[in-house]
């Protein structure tokens, strides 16, 4: 980490890559014959068609860049090396069992009717995987807040504290680390969360979660807005627990309303290429992304509506109380 700026938290450097194979969808595939395996992928390749899953296939016996295939887990659901591999991944055996590792998968036989009951252990490990990546969260600040007249991340509430305050606080328990993005000045309780740079040339809230996504590329993150005043670990423990192999995102909508919450919001690390895909294009409107087939959005719980909700005037202000 870097040195602590008083005032101004601590800025993020992304240190040194470190790969934790038993964590990455990456598995190289052991045992059969030619003919054996390709049956197998190409079955394997079917049913991920049916789920709406993403597969990859690689070559195995030829050395392959551990940045580069790390990269490329973060784009797919599956990556299957065909053959053996010199670096520590997990393994799917074909009709042998070898030395058994933690995370291995056996298939004893490449028949379609073998592949349909073997899918379910395997998107069971696929979705233990997604669950097992740390999330982050990342709260943004640094709005014009012209409407509210003043900056919503310092506005306190009946207990003295400001919304940024209770939100650090509310999220610690549910995520790995916190980093705020955006401009302006941090209350002195929290002056140390780490702080991302902007990234140059974005404007709005796809820059925030941009400089999270390029800062920590294998984490999910919890996007959290600083105008909204009344989130509960309830809502934030509703969102994480739709986490699932093949959803690169959940990005909830409230019955009544013709549009999504973006801005609080769960994004797997696979989501970061749809944001990258949306600077490309000049799209800086970071709700496009709730459209795109692999994001789900769900139907907030009537229960937990009060917690999606913004608020960006003084009129607001006063009818969010709970």
């Amino acid at each position: 980490m870097a040195d602590k700026v008083k005032s101004k938290g601590r800025h993020a450097n992304s240190g040194d890559l470190i790969i934790d194979w038993a964590g990455l969808p990456v598995f190289s595939l052991v045992g059969g014959v030619t003919g054996v395996r390709a049956q197998f992928l190409r079955s394997l390749e079917t049913e991920f068609t049916k789920r709406g899953l993403d597969l990859a296939v690689l070559p195995g016996e030829i050395f392959h860049n551990p940045y580069t295939l790390s990269l490329s887990a973060r784009h797919h659901d599956l990556i299957v090396v065909d053959g053996p591999s010199h670096l520590p991944l997990q393994r799917i055996y074909l009709g042998e069992s070898g030395a058994e590792a933690a995370g291995d998968l056996f298939l004893h036989g490449p028949e379609v009717e073998a592949v349909e009951i073997f899918m379910p252990r395997l998107v069971a490990r696929l979705d233990e995987l997604v669950n097992r990546t740390p999330v982050w969260a990342c709260i943004l600040i640094g709005g014009k807040s012209s409407r509210m007249g003043r900056p919503k991340h310092l506005i306190a509430g009946e207990d003295g504290r400001t919304w940024l305050e209770r939100t650090i606080e509310l999220l610690q328990p549910s995520v790995a680390g916190i980093v705020v993005s955006g401009k302006g000045q941090l209350p002195e309780p929290v002056a140390d969360t780490i702080r991302l740079a902007d990234i140059p040339g974005v404007v709005g809230p796809l820059a925030g979660i941009l400089s999270a996504c390029r800062w920590q590329p294998q984490v999910s993150w919890l996007i959290v807005a600083c105008d909204m005043p009344n989130i509960t670990a309830a809502a934030v423990q509703w969102l994480l627990a739709g986490r699932r192999a093949g959803c690169w995102g959940r990005v909830p909508r409230l019955a009544g309303s013709d549009h999504c919450e973006p801005l609080f919001a769960w994004y797997d690390c696979r989501a970061a290429q749809l944001f990258e895909e949306q600077f490309s294009a000049g799209q800086l409107r970071i709700g496009e992304v709730a459209g795109h087939p692999r994001i789900d959005s769900p139907l907030v719980p009537e229960p937990l509506r009060h917690a999606f909700l913004n608020v960006n005037t003084p009129a607001e202000l006063a009818a969010a109380k709970p």
